[in-house]
């Protein structure tokens, strides 16, 4: 999948952006279209039928349709020409790119609404509000679930550490799931000491989730080519409650409702099938994916399930029934993460392609896009751009967003898409982040199967299967 060229966020949009402003066609991008475009695209030269020397034209688009769509620039005829992607149209004909400080600065103003003044309404649907305020949604009645005796895990273990292939934190319980090889390690954050582990024979597990209460633990995975289950286990006693799915390959991805009726999986096969964890049976399956289904989320009031897959796709389905009701198309290599906020309301995703977009799950609408999140610095000596993608996102419980990718960085969001903190860079590279239940702290997981606990100012660095082999 060829991914978007040199897209980077460079001076002009970000003086705007610190003074919380936007660029608008009459004082920025016009004068910019004029020493650029307006030899081919003016009232007196309209080739292709767009005009670019009036707001009204732009907005117009040409004889392909339209030129600009408010909020959503990688969608845009017209960025896609100015960014030279492959299979559009090469802007300006005939000449060289324009500087990425240009090109950045026209995507800020079509990601901003598309505005013609400064005193413009920005156009586009009105998106959710950005304020967040946490809610007891899912809080469960008889208080946050914790290990307490675990059965013993037989199971051999490699010498080496598996890489942290998946992670997850309780939403209520300050308790980690860590995934190792055919087993689950479980980590008390507010103690710093191991709270047991999980055997999971059935192979890596490559997706966990905690369910939205917190008492049951779902892990997914399987062995390469040879098979896939997803798993249920009970917090508190660690006993199997369910066993879901009969995949000849690896389960990718996979989540259960709030109300734990429900479970969706997905894997190579490009197919997200649902099941009912009462009887295990199969209720429909959704097949609109056309590569790999690589993240997949249910909504925290369980009823819109969001599915990504490894060609950038995302859809939105109804739950109960896996009617679609909207098709996310801005993301241009594999999706790796899905994540809602607590209300439902946004949507966030995170691509290979080096972007995070926070989504208006009503309308299907980018409400902030952070082009090039990750980006790595290349190393000394060497030549070319590493690439930048992003591995792993998640909402915290106050509404902020934590990622990581491969510049090995956990960076913390707001809504509006600017960055609010970010740490060191790790020596290896992280996989998968989690926030824990209080908000306090941000968890990654790295390729040598450690963990990094942030806090914001310091780092610990810690091994799940050294601490958890020391307790035995």
């Amino acid at each position: 999948m060829p991914r978007l060229l040199s897209i980077l966020v460079f001076a002009p949009a970000l003086v705007y952006a610190q003074a919380g402003k936007h660029p608008n066609y009459d004082d920025e991008i016009k004068p910019l279209f004029a020493r650029r475009c307006f030899a081919c695209h003016s009232a007196g030269e309209m080739r292709s039928g767009l005009n670019l020397e009036a707001y009204a034209g732009v907005v117009k688009g040409g004889n392909s349709g339209d030129a600009v769509m408010a909020g959503r620039p990688t969608s845009s005829l017209l960025f896609k020409a100015v960014s030279h992607e492959e299979g559009a149209p090469q802007m300006p004909l005939g000449g060289a790119k324009l500087p990425d400080a240009e090109i950045a600065l026209i995507r800020e103003w079509i990601q901003q609404g598309l505005l013609e003044t400064a005193l413009s309404v920005p156009k586009g649907p009105a998106g959710p509000s950005l304020d967040y305020k946490p809610t007891a949604l899912n809080k469960p009645a008889g208080g946050p679930a914790m290990p307490l005796e675990l059965p013993p895990v037989t199971l051999a273990e490699t010498e080496r550490a598996n890489p942290v292939t998946a992670l997850a934190a309780s939403p209520w319980a300050p308790l980690l799931a860590v995934a190792g090889h055919e087993r689950i390690y479980l980590y008390d954050l507010a103690k710093r000491t191991p709270a047991g582990e999980l055997a999971f024979p059935e192979g890596i597990p490559y997706v966990l989730r905690f369910s939205r209460d917190g008492a049951t633990l779902l892990a997914g995975g399987g062995k390469g080519v040879q098979s896939g289950k997803v798993v249920l286990f009970d917090v508190k006693s660690g006993k199997r409650l369910a066993a879901i799915g009969q995949e000849m390959d690896v389960v990718l991805a996979a989540d259960v409702t709030a109300d734990g009726k429900l479970v969706a999986l997905g894997g190579p096969k490009k197919i997200v099938k649902v099941y009912s964890v009462a009887d295990g049976k199969e209720l429909y399956e959704l097949k609109k994916h056309t590569d790999w289904i690589t993240a997949l989320e249910f909504s925290p009031d369980g009823t819109r399930l969001a599915t990504g897959d490894r060609a950038g796709g995302i859809f939105l389905w109804e739950s109960a029934s896996g009617v679609p009701v909207g098709n996310l198309a801005e993301h241009k290599d594999s999706v790796t993460s899905l994540g809602w906020r607590g209300d439902g309301q946004l949507l966030a995703s995170g691509s290979e392609d080096g972007q995070i977009i926070i989504w208006n799950a009503g309308d299907g609408f980018p409400v902030a896009t952070m082009a090039k999140a990750h980006q790595p610095k290349p190393p000394q000596g060497t030549f070319g751009t590493p690439p930048g993608g992003v591995l792993s996102v998640q909402f915290t419980p106050d509404g902020r967003l934590v990622s990581v990718g491969r510049d090995s960085t956990i960076r913390i969001w707001g809504m509006d898409g600017k960055q609010k903190a970010a740490s060191n860079a790790a020596p290896a590279l992280l996989t998968k982040v989690a926030v824990s239940a209080d908000g306090r702290l941000c968890i990654a997981g790295d390729f040598q199967g450690r963990l990094l606990i942030w806090d914001g100012n310091g780092m610990v660095t810690l091994s799940p299967k050294a601490l958890v082999t020391a307790a035995r």
